[in-house]
């Protein structure tokens, strides 16, 4: 593929400091309008005059909208790379591929559990729900370490005026008795948000479960997916139920 016939960056948004979204578009567009709610894509960028290596990532974005979104934390020299792209530079990406979320839209009660960037799938589901004008009842759980990781908790914010959402934020290095958060979030509207303290555990997760019969799914590092298949496994939770994200590249078929 060349130059010309490349997707390009058309905007470069930084989340935090750690974290930054990059949005694509342009020819071949075509092969990803049947895409999925939590599928993820390979991308290569034009850097220094050649393509870099194939990088997996999430497409964050709706599977409606116009233009592809990913939204990449600084990891390694390649992710540490991104910031610095400039809206023009071309890029290769394939795909979709995945099932994870597969059949999230046909559950009504949902419990989505992130780590860090693990997010990004359910950004990308919740923002397919809030087009769809869906009506399941949601619980999401997103770890992090402190509030400025957090990067999405605006947006999340306003979709729990949208849809029956509830969010916790969790967070690790954060000391309760010095961290003054706003109230939770509640009001006539149907969702809320909660903050919790500390590693999730199996508390904090009966503390916010409403149904252990919900459909669960789980996207972070794999030593957090693990500690949280243990701790789901404590409430009463078969890990053999949990649709876990691998980036297994399987295209679906549409």
């Amino acid at each position: 593929m060349t130059q010309d016939d490349a997707l390009k960056i058309v905007k470069v948004e930084k989340e935090n400091d750690d974290t930054t979204s990059i949005y694509f578009s342009g020819p071949d567009m075509e092969r990803f309008k049947n895409r999925k709610a939590g599928q993820f894509a390979s991308i290569r960028i034009f850097q220094n005059g050649e393509w870099s290596a194939p990088h997996p990532f999430t497409l964050s974005c709706a599977p409606g909208d116009d233009t592809l979104r990913m939204t990449i934390k600084k990891s390694g020299a390649f992710t540490s790379t991104i910031p610095d792209i400039q809206p023009g530079t071309p890029i290769q990406c394939t795909g979709p591929y995945g099932q994870f979320c597969k059949d999230i839209g046909t559950s009504k009660e949902v419990v989505m559990i992130a780590g860090g960037v693990g997010i990004t799938p359910f950004l990308s589901v919740l923002r397919h729900f809030k087009e769809a004008a869906a009506d399941n009842d949601i619980t999401l759980f997103w770890a992090n370490k402190t509030p400025d990781d957090a990067f999405a908790a605006k947006e999340l914010l306003e979709l729990t005026k949208s849809l029956k959402l509830n969010v916790v934020h969790v967070f690790s290095r954060v000391d309760p008795a010095e961290q003054q958060t706003a109230p939770n979030f509640q009001d006539d509207r149907p969702g809320k948000i909660s903050h919790e303290y500390g590693r999730l555990n199996q508390t904090i997760l009966m503390r916010h479960i409403t149904s252990l019969t919900a459909s669960f799914y789980l996207c972070g590092p794999p030593p957090m997916q693990q500690a949280v298949l243990d701790e789901l496994s404590h409430c009463g939770v078969d890990p053999e139920r949990v649709d876990k994200e691998a980036f297994v590249f399987t295209q679906k078929k549409s």
